[in-house]
């Protein structure tokens, strides 16, 4: 069906609401908003369905999220965990209960039951009740985070990992299939015994095994002084009583920002690898001289933080934050127990992380971008009898233990203060130790472009010029000869300097990836939340200028190819 057909059947559906035909009656003279709005439906990528709050078929709506649940519903009964119910939880963004109530409508409908958390909710804890209730999945509704416009719709399997493509890929197939007539759903789901509200018992469980994962505050003769600020997101429950549980009860917090507001009214976007959302944070830290500064996102899965550094504050990468968990992780396991361990991290994360772990014994494993792999990759090292210390992804993204699987940012804080608190016993602060880690294993640099697109017809511009990178090659980037080209597309890995081609074993993803001859490695691929394209660039040198340079030169060089190749394909 064509944008304009879709258009029409959602003006004429007497199901739809009158609100969002009016919306939709706004844009009948707007040809591009309707083929922006309608053109496909709402695609599951690295974090779910995410999309602009809006009418339309490629918008987050009530009717998406129907859909979307009626359809998981489907799957579930199909695979026959239907009566095992599902696990429901919402972040501070506007709409968010809203939509957990429709999902939950919807659900019901279906004769399934569910497990609702009454409040704003971080997104591991959902993992962690579909874990605790045994049940067949869960629903998050959240954007993580991206800006206010902007709302999502995660799904996960019985084991608290969000489901994969393969997955995916059946939901939207049913999707695709479906009217709003196909959706079976009730009028007042709480009233149903197949309703259960989840109580404040599984929160404390969960603080009482996060508790026992790490070494506390009370282990160290520290005065160590933390600034957290949630940005307005579900962290302002949980992540202070998380860090005063662990003993660190010189905390102080972003009074602004506690606040559960889905306009994030401080910042201009509620993310952690952002400077701007850290700035009321500096203001709180001079105030009490703080040694460590915590932000979560929205859902609080992920985490980012700032040390204070030669009279200022320096805001810490997540591939350095990973790097220094893993280092210190590593330090405090018993003797002989690294050689067990197993670190999980992502192809664009920092490769610093391996010769750390070398040092140990400890191996780490590679997979695709996205906490999803990271939990699948987990659960396969019980089989293999092996211990998992940490799951590492540069975008902020961390876990340890065996409770959660995905990403935590209440967990991540903890860790991040207890390695600060460890390191300042010995009079070291946090880039100290990463210093100290660069002069013994090299000087790793990471950086992050992205480029955004206003529309569809920019998306698949940059999907063809990922095509046309795929099939001209790139022997050299900015005069470093290419060493390998991994194309996680069509599973090849291809070996420049031995002329030989290997199978990669990954999944299928949109992802092309270069290694030069010194070691540097440049990765593209388009966004999975965002209609967006990013790059990856990490460089490796002996000291920090040769690093800098090279990094900078390697920008520069990616930077011009791409802008040259969206103009050719535009």
């Amino acid at each position: 069906m064509d944008a304009k057909s879709a258009y029409n059947q959602w003006l004429n559906d007497p199901s739809v609401d009158m609100e969002t035909k009016a919306e939709l009656y706004a844009i009948a003279q707007c040809p591009e908003e309707i083929h922006d709005r309608f053109s496909q439906q709402l695609e599951f990528g690295t974090g779910g369905l995410r999309g602009v709050m809006g009418a339309g078929t490629n918008r987050m709506n009530v009717y998406t999220v129907k859909l979307a649940t009626q359809a998981l519903a489907e799957y579930l009964t199909a695979g026959g965990v239907n009566h095992a119910g599902v696990v429901l939880a919402f972040d501070s963004r506007h709409r968010s209960r809203e939509f957990v109530e429709a999902a939950a409508a919807v659900l019901v409908g279906n004769q399934i039951p569910v497990f609702v958390f009454r409040r704003v909710t971080p997104t591991p804890l959902l993992s962690f009740a579909v874990r605790h209730f045994r049940a067949a999945g869960g629903i998050m509704i959240t954007a993580s985070h991206n800006p206010k416009e902007y709302n999502g719709y995660k799904a996960y399997d019985k084991d608290g990992i969000q489901l994969h493509p393969e997955d995916t890929a059946e939901i939207s197939r049913l999707m695709a299939a479906m009217t709003f007539a196909d959706v079976r759903q009730v009028t007042h789901p709480q009233d149903s015994l197949l309703w259960h509200w989840i109580d404040d018992d599984v929160c404390e469980e969960y603080l009482a095994k996060l508790a026992a994962l790490v070494r506390t505050g009370r282990d160290y003769d520290t005065g160590l002084r933390i600034v957290y600020t949630p940005l307005h997101g579900a962290g302002a429950g949980f992540v202070p009583k998380a860090l005063m549980r662990a003993g660190y009860g010189n905390l102080y917090l972003v009074e602004e920002q506690m606040e559960l507001n889905g306009e994030f009214p401080t910042v201009t976007v509620p993310n952690p690898e952002e400077p701007d959302a850290f700035r009321l944070a500096f203001d709180y830290g001079m105030r009490h001289k703080a040694d460590l500064i915590l932000a979560t996102d929205p859902d609080c899965d992920r985490v980012g933080a700032a040390v204070w550094v030669g009279g200022r504050y320096v805001m810490l990468t997540g591939n350095q934050i990973g790097v220094l968990l893993a280092d210190y992780l590593l330090q405090n396991l018993p003797e002989g127990e690294a050689e067990k361990c197993v670190i999980v991290k992502t192809i664009v994360t920092t490769n610093l992380i391996c010769p750390i772990a070398s040092k140990y014994g400890a191996e780490v494993v590679d997979t695709l971008t996205g906490f999803k792999y990271i939990g699948r990759a987990v659960k396969e090292l019980e089989t293999r009898g092996k211990r998992f210390l940490l799951g590492v992804e540069e975008s902020c993204g961390y876990l340890a233990g065996n409770f959660v699987m995905d990403k935590d940012g209440v967990m991540g804080s903890v860790l991040i203060a207890s390695a600060a608190a460890y390191y300042r016993e010995q009079g070291l602060n946090l880039i100290d130790r990463l210093d100290q880690l660069m002069e013994e294993h090299g000087y790793y640099l990471e950086c992050l472009h992205s480029y955004h697109f206003a529309n569809q017809s920019e998306v698949e511009q940059a999907r063809l010029f990922i095509d046309h990178l795929r099939q001209a090659g790139v022997d050299a980037i900015a005069g470093l000869p290419v060493k390998s080209i991994k194309d996680y597309l069509k599973g090849v890995h291809l070996d420049m300097e031995d002329n030989k081609s290997y199978d990669l074993d990954f999944p299928r993803e949109n992802v092309l990836q270069w290694e030069t001859t010194e070691g540097d490695v440049i990765t593209l691929r388009p966004s999975g939340t965002e209609p967006k394209m990013k790059l990856y660039i990490s460089v490796v040198a002996c000291g920090p200028d040769q690093a800098g340079r090279k990094l900078e030169s390697l920008e520069q060089a990616c930077d011009a190819m791409i802008n040259h190749g969206l103009t050719v394909m535009s």
